[in-house]
């Protein structure tokens, strides 16, 4: 049984960085400009930025999470799936 409280941590962990958060989401589908911006819904300029801690802010909304949040509130995915999809993107083990 895997406790995804542990693995969150151990993702936060690894996910230590603007740059391992953008690649993810590059590879998820957003385009993530030089300074870390992108558009997180259809608009016509970005919407959300990167924080240096891998974090990410909405200034639509005012949403504030990580990239396994942006998996489970923004795309439907279960949190548990969205995890295990992420702890798969940074390499980390939970098996």
């Amino acid at each position: 049984m895997i406790d995804l409280k542990i693995l969150r941590a151990q993702i936060k962990e690894a996910l230590d960085s603007r740059e391992k958060a953008a690649e993810i989401l590059s590879f998820i589908g957003y385009s993530v400009d030089r300074n870390f911006k992108f558009k997180l819904r259809d608009e016509s300029t970005p919407s959300a930025s990167i924080n240096r801690d891998g974090n990410i802010k909405d200034f639509g909304d005012g949403w504030y999470g990580d990239v396994v949040a942006v998996l489970h509130e923004h795309h439907g995915k279960t949190l548990k799936d969205a995890t295990l999809y992420i702890a798969d993107c940074l390499g980390v083990r939970y098996e």
